[in-house]
């Protein structure tokens, strides 16, 4: 049998394991970038569709369609539709 060593408990090995751990969390990186996309109500979107009226030579768009990660989503803001855009599709509380 045996006698019992108590094993050192090396405050540098603790932390390298943790630095080896984020490193390979952070090689994933377009895996989590891809996750919080679908997750978050907050992200971009393609504008897809609108409708205007003329008032001269310029015209005044009237409402938006966008793609992004929930579907389609019609924007009504008059006056201006980017192209690419941040929307966020949570209900105004």
């Amino acid at each position: 049998m045996s006698r019992y060593t108590h094993r050192k408990v090396r405050p540098l090995r603790i932390v390298a394991m943790l630095l080896r751990g984020v490193g390979r969390l952070l090689a994933r990186w377009p895996l989590l970038l891809l996750v919080g996309f679908l997750i978050s109500p907050i992200g971009p979107h393609l504008r897809v569709q609108y409708t205007y009226e003329l008032r001269g030579t310029h015209r005044q768009m009237l409402d938006c369609d966008y793609l992004g990660s929930r579907g389609f989503v019609t924007y009504v803001r008059y006056g201006e539709c980017p192209l690419i855009t941040i929307l966020d599709n949570r209900e105004d509380r």
